[in-house]
């Protein structure tokens, strides 16, 4: 009996070794097969949305005061203002459908040749998002336009599109390319993108490391959302999880643009500009009115206005501003949703991986095999697609 006793300890270990073994290979390998097949899609579309308007190449950064305007001349009209003084907010409905798209639709292409990056960005950083590429925070402003533009991506799983973030140093330069052009970005040292005058209010808690001027990168807690705030100057900053393997810190890497900056473009109606918040109704104020009544409506802005609750100075919902609601764990910290299918399927694999060695030891070993394989590698797929959903992003 105490032989046997071991005996079936020894396989139930060695059986337990053996599949963790395979979701460590699926979630290394796995994982990068079907971020490449969405990669494959988003480009195919991606390179269709292109053709329906001029992409232009990256334009100097100038002095000029007065903003240039430059005009497209395919099936859409689109201006992109050049450097220098205040862009205006583009009226164009057009464009603005170009632009804001769905979940997991790309809106750009980063290409980073320093460390081997030429991926499609996404539009949203969920779960679901960050497993066909990098994904363009919603509250962030897009690529190439003036202001923080935030995109975060996995480093060891689904492609690890930001695998070799750490690598990058001041003065690495990379594009981004989006519907409005090609935008060339310059890395920033943590010194340059983080000091004190720069940050404000931003991050008071932060200190620069001793070799922030060698550096392009810095290391926060996934609280700090503070790094997708405004700094007075235009920016890409790419987010990632830090170290590797681990979803404890997170990885901070801040690039000026350095081409024109292009004018940013009304967001359509019902656009949600956060991953977390719900669409509500587009209401007009007369719709409004004739909802509550005029005076009720008239009396409820008094008071909130009283309240400082109305800012006629804010900035415009087409500039897709940072939201404090927005954290860096989005998308990266696991889907805890994952866990009761993970267990149910991770359930049916086991019964029928022993229902089946029943029937081989009943029957025929062979044939029981040949039935059985399939439906458990089935399950096991799933199982190991649940956990790794649930547990956090490396």
């Amino acid at each position: 009996m105490v032989s046997k006793f071991f005996g079936a300890l020894g396989r139930f270990f060695i059986t337990s070794g053996v599949v963790i073994l395979l979701f460590v290979g699926y979630q290394l390998w796995g994982t990068g097969i079907q971020e490449a097949s969405a990669q494959s899609d988003l480009g195919s579309d991606f390179d269709e949305l292109l053709e329906t308007v001029d992409v232009a190449a990256p334009a100097p950064t100038t002095t000029t005061t007065q903003p240039e305007v430059v005009e497209t001349t395919t099936t859409t009209t689109t201006t992109i203002p050049a450097a220098g003084g205040a862009l205006e907010v583009l009226d164009d409905a057009e464009l603005a459908e170009k632009l804001f798209r769905q979940g997991g639709e790309a809106v750009a292409q980063i290409q980073i040749p320093q460390i081997d990056v030429d991926k499609y960005v996404v539009q949203g950083v969920q779960v679901e998002d960050l497993r066909n590429g990098p994904g363009h925070y919603r509250a962030t402003v897009f690529p190439g336009q003036e202001g923080n533009s935030g995109i975060a991506g996995h480093r060891t799983t689904y492609g690890a599109p930001f695998n070799r973030i750490d690598e990058l140093l001041p003065g690495d330069e990379f594009t981004i390319t989006t519907v409005q052009g090609v935008h060339t970005y310059r890395v920033m040292s943590a010194a340059e993108a983080y000091a004190p005058e720069k940050r404000g209010d931003l991050g008071p808690d932060f200190v620069l490391p001793e070799n922030a001027n060698e550096v392009g990168h810095i290391i926060v807690p996934p609280s700090a959302t503070w790094v997708l705030g405004e700094f007075g100057d235009n920016r890409v900053t790419l987010t990632a999880c830090h170290p590797k393997f681990s979803a404890a810190l997170r990885i901070i890497v801040a690039a000026e643009l350095v081409s024109a900056p292009v004018g940013s473009v009304a967001a359509p109606a019902n656009y949600a500009t956060t991953d977390g918040d719900l669409v509500s109704e587009d209401l007009s104020a007369e719709d409004l009115a004739a909802e509550v009544g005029e005076e009720e409506l008239d009396t409820a802005i008094d008071e909130l206005d009283a309240a400082g609750a109305v800012d006629d100075t804010a900035t415009p919902p087409s500039s897709n501003a940072f939201a404090d609601e927005v954290s860096l764990d989005e998308g990266l910290n696991g889907d805890q949703d994952a866990l009761r299918p993970a267990i149910l399927f991770g359930l049916i694999a086991v019964a029928l991986y022993f229902g089946f060695k029943e029937l081989a030891r009943r029957w025929k070993p062979w044939p029981a095999l040949l039935l059985g394989i399939a439906p458990v590698v089935f399950f096991m797929a799933l199982t190991f697609e649940k956990v790794d959903r649930f547990l956090p992003a490396g």
